[in-house]
């Protein structure tokens, strides 16, 4: 069961790069630089953070009603890394200067 949920992460994680190289290579086609595979890596895994992290915590929150979490502690679960993910991905995706 374990192995599915990995090959399953992995598929989700060359889809997100395939959908961003994709995207690099319509800005190269319009005379745009365009970035790494390696900074296209490193975006899809932060994007796959944002994804579970926060966005697994606040479906907890929503589906707890209330019973066992509040909004307070759904914040500090889930916010830290959606807000790592956010920064690996903009610092990722960021143009050079120039």
């Amino acid at each position: 069961m374990i192995s599915v949920l990995i090959l399953g992460l992995v598929l989700l994680a060359v889809v997100l790069w395939r959908l961003l190289n994709r995207r690099e290579e319509r800005r190269a086609g319009a005379g745009q630089p365009r970035h790494s595979g390696l900074r296209l890596v490193f975006a899809a895994a932060a994007l796959l953070l944002m994804l579970f992290s926060g966005g697994c915590s606040l479906l907890f929150g929503l589906n707890a009603d209330g019973l066992y979490v509040t909004a307070p502690a759904i914040l500090v679960i889930g916010g830290p890394p959606l807000a790592i993910g956010l920064l690996v991905w903009w610092l990722a995706m960021r143009r050079p200067a120039g």
